[in-house]
């Protein structure tokens, strides 16, 4: 069977004279120092005075005071069970008559708005009040669930019994019997402590009617709709993916409603305020600086009451298989819908930034276009203009274009907060209250009367033959008793008058049966006695049976209260538990963050150690390396100083024999002249080589004899008479090769005068200065020289005439070079520095590019002085043949024997 639809009643009238003005209400809060002063004060039940503070300016030296009325205004004193009472009890009377209803708070953000719409367990505010009455009044009229199944269109399908059953085990039965509970179910939306219900009840409701109750949650947050009871699909990588954003529509009654928004049958209030508090969760709140918890967006709880009629049995609701026809008129759907309104604020006072500055201008903009559409309304109707509302501007006003329409009674409470510091805007909350009232709304009409034919009461009709069947079913089969007191009658028809056996038969059948009517008396009275016995034990056992009962009631009820003090208990118990698990959670983040750190911090100190060893490894190494090195060259300076001290000693000796030779000539000369006189004759004179007196003076007058001391031509001079004494063999002046006068060095030429410098220069003679084979070359040249490469400062050096000089080689560096010098340095095995000059012509290629041809490698080493042989004192003092050994030895070496050439591309 094709379950039928129904959709929402059209019941507005526009043409209807019946019209009713928005009824605002005004509730002032109180202050939370009962001791300052009040800017808003009610003057009576119904006026309320506001008026600004001392330092407010005025006008003319007046204080300015304003009064504005209302339907009725509560005190900070008024209890929320006295706002339910004036405000919400008659909506939810609309509610079960067919009727819709907004009710709406308004106000400045921290003036009590979300306070009065659903306050606290122990006092509760208007949402869950209207839910307590609701169910109150149609508690036991309420159909089965599924009955009635929403078809996302704003309309209802009605389902039978059987396709509700089924869908009753789909979704309620069979999931708790694949995933059974471990422990019991707890509402802990809903808070631990215990709720106080709202007793009232309504009493006008149709008893043959079958209702259901649905309810949704909304938000307009940022001018876009969201579903607060939409089940968000949920990824293990990424978790809950965002809420979408819904869209608003219109039914065929023109009706407008949130598409595809979840609406949820409750058959209780509990259910509803659990579902409540699972959308609060997913509400948008922050702390501003005005309010701890500020509603970010204007939330909207619908409460849609479903109601039917039942069919002429009184059993279930109307199916199109009954006598009558179905119609979807004979559908009642009512809504009233509880709308908590978001503050508006000044971003002067809330210093907002951000996303939070972002949502307060949403907020206005929504309150202002609320504004600017009910000023048109009220302009258009006592005008008579027929300007266009401005629906469309806001969500907010979208959505509830069906009221203010006409099509349900529309309420505001309007809340104030009485401090000084809030009064610039409350004159403004005041003034927009003030315009609402102008507006008229169309009355609607009940519409949950179905005049179908049926007859009245048919529930009440129904019960009834249920409890009677109940009776027949719960009595015993009773026994068939044989009420017969004797046997039966003969046969009592008389053939002859002298039927005498026939009349003797009849005799005998009434004496027996008189018998037994006797026997049947006495049978009686006997049980009656033992029925009356057994009455007064029955009495007697019910009586203690009775009060057995009223103890184990009272023990029961004592159990009971026991228990939900307990459950209470374990409820408390069981959220402090879940808040010292959340810390114990949050601590176990935390502690594992600081190991993190502490591991963090550990690798840290470990890697400073690291480098600090290396750096101590490395400074050791290198303090080992330099006192080597220093080790080496003070070697190396003690073996130059002992070859310099040599050097001077070997000079000293040389000019020592120089003089000693000069001595000897003169006292050959002297001598020559006393062996003739003494032999007493005149021998012939031997042909000899003469020097001239005027050579040996000039020879003379080069030496310094003043650096020389007494003593050391002494001993030169007894060591010249030692050689002749001991026939020493003196060589002839011939011998003795004495250069000429400008090219004998004097002494501190040839390093006898002390200096006090640490190195001894090279001596270089100028005559013999071996140039290098890249000098006098015109070519220009590229000289590839290393960044570390360390200058030798030798006196030889490759004589380039041009050349560019760089420590990395680039392509466009070869542009303009025609030779091509790699400087390359090494240390040799005897710890000298040797440098190798690579050198090549640098040659274009076809491509662009440029190659390179190595010919000639050049190396340049630093020879030690010491390394020359020292002169006997026979070897002849200067030879102007003779080449003197420099210090820089420079040799060509032709590369792989043959001069064979390399060629690199660049």
């Amino acid at each position: 069977m094709k379950p039928q639809r129904g959709k929402t009643p059209r019941k507005r009238n526009a043409n209807s004279p019946f019209q009713e003005p928005v009824e605002v209400y005004c509730r002032l809060r109180p202050l939370d120092d009962p001791n300052e002063p009040a800017c808003a004060k009610p003057l009576s039940n119904s006026v309320v005075q506001l008026t600004p503070s001392d330092n407010a300016v005025v006008r003319n030296g007046q204080v300015k005071e304003y009064q504005y009325t209302f339907q009725n205004v509560f005190d900070e004193f008024s209890s929320q069970k006295a706002v339910f009472d004036r405000t919400a009890l008659p909506l939810v009377e609309d509610l079960v008559a067919g009727k819709n209803g907004l009710l709406f708070t308004y106000g400045i953000t921290g003036s009590g708005k979300t306070y009065t719409m659903t306050g606290v367990p122990q006092d509760q505010g208007i949402l869950p009040r209207c839910l307590d009455v609701l169910f109150n009044s149609i508690g036991e009229l309420q159909s089965k669930k599924y009955v009635f199944k929403p078809d996302r269109m704003n309309g209802f399908e009605v389902q039978t019994e059987a396709d509700a059953m089924l869908e009753r085990q789909k979704k309620d039965i069979m999931p708790n019997l694949t995933t059974p509970s471990k422990t019991p179910s707890k509402r802990p939306e809903s808070g631990d402590i215990e709720r106080i219900m709202d007793p009232t009840a309504v009493g006008s409701v149709e008893d043959d009617n079958c209702y259901a109750v649905f309810v949704s949650y909304i938000e307009i947050y940022n001018n876009y709709v969201y579903d607060l009871l939409d089940d968000l699909p949920y990824n293990p990588i990424t978790g809950y993916k965002p809420p979408q954003t819904k869209i608003l529509r219109t039914d065929s009654s023109d009706n407008m409603y949130v598409h595809n928004c979840t609406e949820v049958e409750v058959k209780q209030p509990q259910d509803a305020i659990d579902v409540f508090y699972k959308g609060q969760k997913r509400r948008k709140v922050a702390h501003t600086t005005l309010n701890a918890e500020s509603s970010r967006s204007h939330s909207v709880f619908n409460i849609r009451l479903v109601q039917a009629p039942l069919d002429g049995k009184g059993e279930e609701v109307i199916q199109d298989s009954d006598e009558e026809a179905y119609d979807s008129d004979r559908i009642c759907v009512s809504q009233l819908s509880l709308v908590d309104l978001a503050g508006s604020e000044r971003t002067n006072r809330t210093k907002n930034s951000g996303d939070r500055l972002k949502e307060a201008g949403n907020i206005n903009q929504s309150l202002m276009v609320l504004r600017t559409c009910l000023e048109i309304l009220r302009e258009n109707q006592t005008a008579g203009n027929s300007k266009l509302v401005p629906y469309r501007d806001s969500r907010l006003t979208h959505l509830f274009k069906t009221f203010f329409d006409g099509d349900g009674k529309v309420r505001m409470i309007v809340c104030v907060n009485p401090r000084f510091t809030e009064y610039e805007e409350t004159i403004h909350v005041m003034k927009f209250a003030e315009m609402t009232q102008e507006v008229l709304i169309t009355k609607s009409v009940s519409n949950n009367k179905f005049d179908m034919g049926l007859t009245p009461g048919r529930r009440r009709l129904h019960q009834h033959q249920i409890e009677n069947g109940r009776l027949e079913e719960m009595a015993p089969h009773r026994p068939q008793i044989d009420f017969s007191i004797g046997p039966p009658f003969p046969l009592l028809e008389l053939v002859t008058p002298t039927d005498d056996l026939t009349i003797c038969n009849i005799g005998l059948c009434l004496d027996e049966r008189l018998r037994r009517r006797q026997l049947m008396i006495l049978d009686y009275e006997q049980s009656c006695a033992e029925f009356r016995a057994q009455l007064v034990d029955f009495e007697k056992d019910y009586n203690s049976l009775r009060n057995k009962c009223s103890e184990l009631e009272e023990r029961a009820a004592m159990r009971e209260k026991e228990a939900s003090r307990i459950e209470s208990k374990n409820r408390s118990l069981e959220r402090k538990l879940e808040e010292m698990s959340r810390v114990l959670k949050d601590l176990e983040k935390e502690n594992q963050l600081l190991g993190l750190q502490v591991q963090d911090k550990a690798w840290k100190i470990q890697v400073e150690k690291n480098a600090k060893e290396k750096l101590r490894s490395d400074y050791k190494s290198r303090l080992q390396m330099n006192n080597q090195a220093w080790e080496k060259n003070m070697e190396k300076t003690r073996r130059q100083m002992e070859i310099e001290a040599e050097n001077q000693l070997d000079e000293r000796d040389r000019k020592l024999d120089m003089l000693r030779d000069i001595v000897n000539e003169q006292d050959a000369v002297v001598a020559t002249p006393r062996t003739r006189s003494r032999a007493g004759q005149n021998p012939t004179p031997k042909p000899r080589t003469h020097t001239t007196p005027a050579s040996i003076q000039s020879a003379r007058s080069e030496i310094d004899m003043s650096s020389i001391g007494a003593s050391t031509i002494a001993s030169s001079a007894r060591a010249a008479a030692a050689g002749r004494a001991g026939n020493t063999r003196v060589p002839p002046r011939s011998a003795v090769r004495i250069p000429a006068a400008k090219s004998i060095p004097n002494l501190s030429q040839v390093g006898l005068t002390p200096t006090t410098s640490k190195s001894r220069q090279p001596v270089v003679n100028p005559r013999y200065h071996r140039r290098s084979k890249s000098s006098g070359n015109a070519e220009v040249w590229l000289e590839h020289k290393p960044v570390d490469c360390v200058d030798t400062n030798t006196l030889m050096q490759p004589k380039m005439t041009k050349k560019k000089s760089v420590s990395k080689l680039d392509v466009k560096d070869t542009k303009s070079a025609s030779k091509y010098v790699l400087t390359h340095q090494e240390q040799d095995s005897s710890d000298e520095l040797v440098t190798k000059l690579v050198k090549g012509d640098v040659i274009k290629t076809p491509s662009g590019g440029s190659a390179v041809v190595f010919n000639d490698v050049e190396t340049l080493r630093r020879l030690s002085p010491g390394t020359r042989k020292r002169r006997s004192p026979t070897t002849p003092m200067y030879d102007p043949e003779m080449e003197w050994t420099d210090t820089e030895d420079r040799c060509s070496t032709a590369v792989e024997g043959h001069k064979r050439s390399k060629t690199t591309n660049l």
